[in-house]
């Protein structure tokens, strides 16, 4: 994401650190307003990002930032872990991106998994039930043997607990957990994830 925020001609100066937070704030709010594509959640997140350093975004930029998405690089590890976990699990990704795009960063990190749940596909957003009740439905089992693993509290692992399955929270920035959020497990990374699960 930050290389392609660097490309940005209105961004140049700007707080790069600051905006990712920002945008990611913004993203939250996005996602609890209704569903559209989400490319154009993306650019409208970045748009509010940069209004908050006084930047002004123009609607090429925002399209340009939405559509470098896919070609956004993986963490290192990923392909490895998602190898591994599949050698032994069923694997799904529950994503809030467009399906095209998620098979565009599959296809990036040269892994492949057991089923897709998108936002487009239930025209729906991480945090509502609709993606955890999907992959239930799709993957034929029951909460009590489903992990679900996410980095965002937002998006993944808060709606996950209160849904009442088991979570694994990947805090790559070590984090502090609130009281209310206690995932059943909790890793810096997805090959820490691997050696719990010993596969």
């Amino acid at each position: 994401m930050r290389a392609a925020l660097e490309r940005i001609d209105s961004l140049r100066g700007c707080d790069l650190e600051q905006l990712v937070r920002d945008r990611e704030a913004c993203d939250e709010r996005e996602v609890l307003g209704g569903y559209a594509p989400y490319s154009f959640k993306l650019a409208s997140s970045l748009r509010h990002a940069a209004a908050r350093q006084s930047r002004d975004t123009t609607p090429d930029e925002e399209r340009m930032f939405a559509e470098s998405m896919a070609t956004w690089p993986p963490f290192e590890e990923t392909r490895e872990a998602l190898e591994r976990l599949s050698s032994v699990y069923q694997v799904a990704v529950l994503s809030n991106v467009e399906t095209r795009v998620l098979r565009a960063s599959l296809d990036l990190i040269g892994a492949e998994v057991d089923f897709l749940v998108t936002a487009e596909q239930l025209r729906s957003y991480k945090p509502a039930r609709a993606h955890f009740d999907a992959a239930l439905e799709r993957s034929k089992r029951d909460k009590s043997r489903t992990l679900h693993v996410g980095a965002s509290l937002f998006h993944d692992v808060r709606p996950a607990l209160e849904y009442g399955w088991n979570v694994a929270w990947v805090n790559r920035a070590g984090r502090p957990a609130s009281a209310d959020t206690l995932p059943s497990l909790e890793v810096r990374s997805l090959r820490d994830l691997c050696k719990l699960l010993l596969c």
